[in-house]
């Protein structure tokens, strides 16, 4: 049985690394997939020569989220620091 985001308020986190000057590249990705994600820039990254970023998307939409970064990858560096489940209470 499919696991969906309306049964189960679960989605699933990626934390991503990317150099500063190929971040364009994967907001610009994110943005052209309209509506599988949300993302956002970790404030605290800004400071350094590199993008952490918090991407969510529901949990049956994992393996589509996960095949797009992979695509980034084998364009750009982009390293995924953390990888998860979460649910609407963890939510920042």
């Amino acid at each position: 049985m499919l696991r969906t985001y309306k049964d189960t308020k679960t989605l699933y986190y990626f934390l991503l690394r990317t150099p500063k000057d190929e971040a364009y590249f994967v907001y610009f990705t994110f943005e052209s997939n309209e509506g599988m994600c949300f993302y956002s820039t970790v404030d605290d990254s800004l400071k350094g020569q590199y993008r952490d970023i918090e991407v969510r998307c529901p949990i049956e939409w994992r393996e589509d989220l996960n095949a797009l970064i992979k695509r980034l990858q084998a364009e750009i560096r982009l390293d995924v620091l953390e990888e998860k489940t979460i649910t609407d209470e963890q939510m920042p």
